[in-house]
């Protein structure tokens, strides 16, 4: 059997139920409906780096250090909000992409993720890199950019430099004073930062990805099969809504109730992250268009997939990295198999649970020459687990803890991130899930194939059950529950 290209396009925060519904997804949606569609996947981790990490080391997000470090905690572990130069896996760390090289493909990242990069440890194993979040994004405001290059460039220590000093030179003002002037500069700063990296246009590197990928494969050694990873951000907040609508898109404004998530809020937020996916579609369909013409498809595995959802109001929440709900946990994932340029159309569609964690081992079979096809192992698990180890927005803690005491909002948003920055594990089999709170709130259990809203928690009257799916779970959790 020759050695097929392996082909991955994760479109960052995609959640599944928009696909369901369509949504003006005309290609991925013929792909799901003609390919392998695993209606009912669902990602490890709640945020990007968490996801990546698992599915490039097949290992759970818990279980990887450096990402399941509790980054809301005394300025220890940052994540620098914009310029990430977090090391998310250690420098040794074993890949897919370098197993991948070991069996003889090239392997590729084209990335518009500032947190899938080479400054990150997550390409690790990749034989070439392109990290084109960098200069697909500054590009649009190279001025504010220098501007700010100090404290990108500092990174942590140039932000407490710049906290304390701020708080010495206020410690005079009167409370109400600090507050205005608190969320003043919190409003200027996400604006400021969404003018210099174009998050609120509506191509966010997906354009130069496309191109940078048709480049490649232009001079790429042909006699090497490829594997090829590519990220695209579009579906990320911050959204292409009017600036006349006036909207805030700072979550944890929301959060810690400092604005009211209305349902005209949630919608206007869902309108404009609706508005990016129907671009991305259009990109996926150019970047299907190039694969083709290089000659990729002529025998290869496409999937299609999400590293997680976003979630626009359900159960209180907003965007991710927060609680395992299935607006955030549910996620797309589409295998489209290509023979002699031509899609095979199996249209196939898989109700079993499955994990993207096994995607690791399924395109590890493929590539040397096991299965044919993705599948595999991909639906062996019948415990499945999706897990929220804490929120990844700690950037601030600092400052908030600074001023907590001398700001009503800075407190707020003090205690909301509080609030989220706990561990959350969802224990998914067959058609129950348990979310497990780990005694820090009230654990919750679901019938997704009556109730996939997740309205009404069984927990109460069905306790067997719940322990049951926390105790056949529990040696991967270390949870004294059991």
């Amino acid at each position: 059997m020759s050695m097929k290209n392996i082909v991955v396009l994760v479109i960052d925060t995609i959640r599944a139920s928009d696909l369901r519904a369509n949504n003006g997804l005309g290609t991925i949606s013929y792909l799901a409906r003609n390919g392998t569609n695993y209606a009912n996947a669902v990602a490890p981790g709640m945020w990007t780096a968490s996801t990546h990490a698992s599915l490039f080391v097949n290992q759970r997000v818990s279980k990887i250090r450096n990402v399941s470090k509790n980054f809301f905690k005394n300025g220890t572990y940052k994540i620098d909000p914009w310029m990430v130069k977090t090391k998310f896996l250690k420098d040794d760390a074993t890949t897919l992409a370098q197993k991948m090289h070991n069996r003889g493909y090239n392997s590729v990242l084209f990335s518009c993720n500032p947190f899938l990069t080479s400054f990150t440890n997550l390409a690790l194993g990749f034989d070439r890199t392109y990290d084109l979040w960098m200069d697909s994004n500054l590009k649009y405001n190279k001025s504010l950019v220098k501007k700010l290059s100090v404290i990108i460039n500092g990174g942590a220590q140039a932000r407490m430099a710049m906290f304390r000093t701020s708080n010495i030179m206020t410690s005079m003002l009167p409370k109400p004073i600090m507050d205005k002037l608190y969320m003043d500069l919190r409003n200027r700063l996400a604006d400021g930062v969404a003018s210099a990296d174009g998050t609120y246009r509506l191509d966010r590197g997906a354009k130069d990805a496309n191109k940078a990928m048709d480049r490649y494969l232009t001079y790429n050694d042909p006699s090497k099969p490829s594997f090829i990873f590519t990220n695209y951000i579009e579906g990320h907040e911050n959204y292409p809504i009017s600036k006349r609508a006036n909207l805030k898109q700072d979550k944890w404004l929301y959060l810690s109730g400092i604005e009211e998530m209305t349902p005209e809020v949630t919608d206007k937020l869902h309108k404009g992250y609706l508005k990016r996916l129907g671009y991305l579609d259009a990109r996926v369909k150019e970047a299907i268009s190039i694969l083709k013409s290089r000659g990729t498809l002529e025998d290869a595995t496409v999937v299609v997939t999400s590293d997680h959802g976003q979630s626009f109001g359900e159960h209180g929440l907003l965007y991710h990295s927060t609680f395992p709900y299935q607006e955030i946990a549910h996620v797309p994932l589409i295998a489209v198999n290509y023979k002699n340029g031509k899609m095979v159309k199996t249209k196939e569609r898989v109700e079993q649970p499955v994990s993207l964690l096994a995607l690791h081992k399924s395109l590890l079979d493929i590539a040397s020459g096991k299965d044919e096809y993705l599948d595999g192992n991909l639906r062996s698990g019948k415990y499945l687990l999706s897990e929220h180890t804490g929120i990844c927005e700690g950037w601030d803690e600092s400052l908030l803890r600074m001023l907590k005491s001398r700001s009503k909002s800075a407190e707020l948003i003090y205690r909301a991130k509080s609030r989220f920055n706990i561990k959350a594990t969802a224990v998914y089999s067959g058609d129950m899930k348990l979310m497990h709170y780990f005694g820090k709130r009230k654990d919750e259990l679901y019938d997704l194939s009556r109730d996939p809203g997740e309205a009404d928690n069984l927990i109460d009257s069905n306790r067997s059950v719940a322990k049951d799916l926390l105790c056949h779970a529990a040696p991967r959790m270390q949870t004294k529950a059991c």
